[in-house]
């Protein structure tokens, strides 16, 4: 079965736009016999769901984040059944770490000894900290403006950060136009990723017994979104469940391109200029994984909500305020969205908080500071 998926993840063509990855990898859902694997830990339960013969790192229950009940911020939203998905309590305090532990994984099997990525922060800070686990060189090219603690955090984990002016996308293209030397693990150019991400659908599935009505997860490239929809997927394919979440994808006003690719029927889009935003994660002129993205919007009868930075500032302080919980800014959009779901009060709901924002609490300061 796995020497079926390498042949599909490398001969079954190449995307029609280099800088897309429109590749999906499919197991063989009939022989799977045991799901999840009773007697593993951490994300190697999901072993058979996965591209690699091991996940290899040491923390030996990786991913089990909590799902927890959202009571307060629920009522000032007006859902009465509200979860937060956990995903700030990773090791690198973000959901990325499930996905560079399984492409790290597949990097030793390859016996890969250097990997590059593009990311805004968060990616590269979580790549950086399993390659060095791992004893792979790595190479993480991100925004000039990225925040100063990310930075100072991936040249802490060990690898070489390359700074480049510009938004992600800027990055990003230059990086592809380059051909680095290594393995390029960034999200939109390895298939790999969306693999690992996928772990926390089920997840969700397992801590609640039930699917949700709605899953809420803020989108720049949409690889979260498009990871938890496969998962899902699976987990029917499988025979495991017999309804699937509604997704919903939140990005920023005016720089939303998987929004307007939805509401197009095209794939993908690739904006004119934008602005910034204190949501740095998600600010985008283009996200590529939006083809995925899209698909499971259109599956799912899902849907985009944009938020601006007021809101999402609004929404930080709130959800500080009401569950002790500090999000990164862009982790925020997430709960400023849920003042715009439009579903019935009861509605099982889980938002995903994807990032801590304790790692850069000298801009959070800044951004709840009162006038």
């Amino acid at each position: 079965m796995r020497k079926e998926m390498e042949n599909q993840i490398h001969n079954e063509g190449k995307p029609a736009d280099k800088y897309y990855e429109f590749v999906d990898i499919v197991y063989d859902y009939a022989a799977i016999t045991e799901f999840p694997l009773r007697k593993m830990k951490g994300l190697n339960r999901f072993l058979p769901l996965l591209p690699v013969e091991n996940v290899n790192t040491k923390i030996e229950n990786l991913g089990n984040t909590a799902l927890e009940k959202a009571n307060k911020f629920g009522e000032e939203v007006g859902l009465s059944n509200l979860w937060i998905k956990r995903e700030d309590l990773n090791p690198t305090g973000c959901f990325k770490d499930r996905e560079s532990a399984v492409i790290i994984s597949a990097a030793q099997e390859k016996n890969v000894n250097s990997v590059y990525i593009v990311s805004s922060g968060n990616a590269a800070l979580s790549t950086a900290k399993f390659a060095k686990e791992a004893g792979i060189e790595c190479s993480c090219y991100v925004p000039e403006k990225t925040s100063k603690e990310k930075k100072d955090l991936i040249k802490k984990y060990g690898a070489k950060l390359e700074l480049i002016p510009g938004f992600y996308e800027d990055v990003y293209r230059t990086v592809v136009d380059m051909h680095p030397n290594g393995w390029n693990v960034t999200s939109g150019q390895n298939p790999i990723r969306i693999e690992g991400g996928k772990t926390m659908a089920y997840e969700i599935f397992e801590q609640l017994k039930d699917v949700p009505d709605v899953i809420v997860i803020p989108s720049g490239n949409g690889g979260c979104l498009s990871a938890t929809w496969k998962g899902f997927k699976e987990l029917k394919e499988l025979g495991k469940i017999d309804k699937l979440p509604k997704m919903v994808c939140v990005q920023i006003e005016g720089a939303a391109p998987i929004k307007v690719a939805l509401e197009q029927n095209k794939p993908y889009v690739v904006l004119g200029e934008i602005e910034d935003s204190v949501a740095e994660g998600i600010v985008a002129q283009e996200s590529y994984n939006s083809p995925q993205a899209v698909q499971a919007l259109k599956e799912s009868g899902g849907y985009v909500i944009e938020v601006n930075d007021t809101e999402v500032v609004n929404a930080l302080k709130k959800i500080i305020e009401t569950e002790s919980i500090i999000p990164e800014p862009t982790s925020a959009a997430t709960f400023a969205a849920l003042y715009k779901l439009k579903v019935p009060t009861n509605s099982l709901v889980v938002a995903v908080n994807t990032g801590d924002g304790k790692k850069m609490m000298d801009e959070i300061r800044h951004l709840i500071k009162k006038e």
